[in-house]
């Protein structure tokens, strides 16, 4: 991919600033360090019981820390299993505005989804894994469960980077607005032929977790595929969110 295009890419992304609350209803791992969970926003409690579903969310660029849009689908799966459902948002920055910062940020994030997927399958073997990833948010999850290489942002050639617990719990990944989406990778979802701005090569495989992920791209995103419309690639959440829901609850062993 040219670098002008990358740019492009880039300085667009850094110009899509949305500020998405978190639900107050779901309890949150609010500290990647300490493992504490925050229970209505107020109440801090350490984890004495692991809960039956867990999912990871990952922001979009330039989204101030939390969980950005990925808080769509995170309120779907909640809502239907309440008191069951906790949350936990990627540490990372989520950074734009230049290739270098853009790819810092990157590779930050992919060692965050690393390590906070396996801090917590470490303490709670047995939890249910989902992982929601939006944007850049997805293109950190792809990196971490497919490998790369991924430009500067990472050097592995395929090899997935996360825990062999972390891959045996996770249900599902979903995977929206990806920079890496590439035509005719069997997880995709949506009307996209084009490229990402960071697209995978024409026939990547992830094959130790396609049956669990889907990728939603459509053709007018500027950033998973080569379209013009910010407002597509803001709207997967309510486009596709209770499509996703549906996946994931096939995926789920509980009712």
């Amino acid at each position: 991919m040219k670098l002008s295009s990358l740019r492009r890419s880039i300085a667009l992304l850094a110009a899509v600033v949305r500020t998405v609350s978190a639900s107050p209803t779901i309890p949150q791992i609010i500290n990647a360090d300490t493992v504490t969970l925050a229970f209505n926003g107020s109440i801090d409690f350490n984890i004495t019981v692991c809960p039956e579903i867990h999912i990871f969310g990952a922001r979009e660029t330039t989204t101030p820390q939390g969980f950005g849009s990925s808080i769509t689908l995170i309120d779907l799966l909640n809502n239907t299993f309440p008191g069951r459902v906790t949350a936990e948002q990627i540490f990372y920055p989520a950074a734009g505005g230049s290739n270098a910062e853009y790819s810092a940020s990157v590779t930050a994030g992919v060692q965050a989804v690393v390590q906070q997927t396996a801090a917590f399958t470490a303490m709670c073997p047995q939890s249910i894994v989902i992982m929601h990833g939006y944007s850049q948010g997805a293109q950190i999850m792809d990196d971490a469960f497919c490998g790369g290489p991924d430009g500067v942002s990472l050097n592995s050639s395929g090899v997935s980077l996360v825990s062999r617990q972390t891959a045996s719990n996770v249900a599902a990944i979903i995977l929206m607005g990806d920079p890496r989406h590439v035509d005719g990778f069997p997880p995709n979802v949506g009307n996209a032929t084009g490229f990402g701005f960071a697209a995978r090569p024409k026939g990547f495989r992830c094959p130790a977790f396609e049956n669990r992920m889907q990728s939603y791209c459509d053709s007018p995103d500027p950033f998973c595929s080569n379209g013009t419309s910010i407002a597509t690639h803001q709207g997967y959440g309510q486009e596709y969110g209770k499509q996703a829901l549906a996946f994931i609850l096939g995926k789920l062993l509980i009712s």
